[in-house]
């Protein structure tokens, strides 16, 4: 989870142009983005890759951050096609300087045998379908595609199959407001060990630093990703 911090403040370091911008580069993620706990009442919990990946219902760190732009600064080919601005914002998550020090980390430091098929680089995951089954940077995978929702499982290495102590799901989605002439994008996880065993009301195991770390972290991915979508 480190690696967590190192990507945040090695992005924001690198957009806002030195250390003594690190805080203005988060009053940025504070102004343009919000982030909001999640309730049990969510469809996400109610979805068969919800209950496939975290069949015990362990409990989990679980948010949304929302981000919404006028459909004035949204490419004209995506303004009526939420199946394609979804994509292009999970594209744009994934390949952009939001991810950049992660992927790179990983691709330099946590390549085992057995994922040379998996996609590494920032330019190939820019262009990706993100169709069932991909694999990338050995700590994602997509479980899930309704084209306007996609869902990613990450956590540990999709080398290991089953439930694993370190688990998580990302969603994402883009939705058009015609009425409010607006496209709103979401980002939403849930950290959790699906392998653990909990008394009945137990908090989630995220470490409060990594809680901390992680509500910055989802905030730049979004930040950046909507970069792709815009005019």
């Amino acid at each position: 989870m480190g690696i967590i911090r190192t990507a945040l403040l090695t992005s924001i370091y690198g957009v806002t142009g030195g250390v003594a911008s690190v805080g203005a580069g988060m009053a940025y993620l504070a102004t343009t983005t919000s982030i909001v706990e999640l309730t049990k009442a969510d469809p996400m919990f109610k979805t068969k890759t919800y209950t496939k990946y975290n069949p015990k219902d362990n409990p989990a760190l679980q948010d949304v951050v929302i981000k919404r732009i006028p459909l004035s600064k949204i490419r004209p080919e995506l303004r009526d096609n939420e199946e394609a601005l979804t994509l292009e914002f999970c594209r744009g998550v994934w390949s952009r300087w939001g991810f950049w020090a992660q992927s790179k980390f990983h691709e330099r430091y946590d390549k085992p045998p057995g994922t040379e098929s998996y996609l590494w680089d920032t330019s190939d995951l820019a262009r990706a379908r993100y169709e069932v089954g991909l694999k990338f940077s050995n700590h994602f995978e997509v479980v899930s595609n309704e084209g306007n929702e996609i869902a990613v499982r990450c956590g540990g290495s999709p080398l290991r199959v089953g439930l694993r102590d370190s688990d998580g799901l990302v969603f994402f989605s883009a939705r058009i407001d015609r009425e409010a002439q607006q496209a709103e994008f979401r980002l939403k996880s849930a950290l959790f060990s699906s392998g653990g065993t909990f008394a009945e009301g137990a908090p989630h195991p995220i470490p409060q630093k990594i809680v901390f770390a992680h509500k910055w972290y989802v905030r730049m991915l979004v930040a950046s990703a909507v970069a792709n979508v815009k005019a």
